[in-house]
């Protein structure tokens, strides 16, 4: 085997590992068992980072249905346990979530060539998706934030604070998915 053929080989390997992971039922459902979890740990669910991490490891089709769902979960929390009041203001910014959600999910799930063929590239996408979904994301939020909070801005700590959590969550999960990326890959290598 030539180095080129075996560098083929092992490209093509990782991406049916991916492949074979995606379309798990396994994946689908830790995920939203996670996305459906955010919402106990903090009253702002890291809509995001999910919609960010499920993108970068599930199919198109999938990952965008599983993120609208968390954001659904996200709304029926609010609004059904935490008492969002039932006031169009409110309608708004969970309107906006969803757009968001939709969004940055769409542009997480493109994977360019180089995120399919290497961990590296994986990686790599990972990190890009992630700032480039935190600033569509929260840019969205900010342009609407002096109109839905009475003419209020939001501070630049608070988004800091609001990166470094979306960037914890979608370190976690990626490294979990990667744990799983690998343990399949030995499994399926042959001896």
């Amino acid at each position: 085997m030539t180095a080129r053929t075996e560098v083929r080989t092992r490209v093509s390997g990782f991406e049916q590992t991916w492949q074979s992971l995606a379309k798990s039922r396994f994946l689908l459902f830790a995920l939203l068992t996670i996305g459906t979890a955010s919402n106990y740990f903090s009253a702002h669910a890291p809509l995001a980072a999910l919609a960010t991490v499920s993108s970068v490891t599930l199919t198109r089709r999938r990952a965008i249905a599983i993120s609208l769902l968390m954001w659904l979960v996200n709304q029926g929390v609010g609004f059904g346990l935490r008492g969002y009041p039932l006031m169009p203001v409110a309608f708004s910014w969970g309107i906006l979530m969803g757009i968001g959600t939709l969004l940055v999910s769409v542009g997480a799930s493109w994977r360019p060539a180089f995120s399919r063929s290497t961990w590296v590239g994986h990686w790599l996408w990972i990190a890009i998706a992630t700032l480039g979904g935190f600033m569509l994301y929260q840019g969205m939020i900010l342009l609407a934030f002096p109109w839905l909070a009475g003419g209020h801005t939001m501070d630049w700590d608070i988004v800091g604070k609001l990166f470094s959590k979306q960037t914890t969550w979608v370190g976690a999960i990626a490294i979990g998915h990667s744990f799983l990326l690998w343990y399949k890959s030995m499994s399926s290598t042959p001896a």
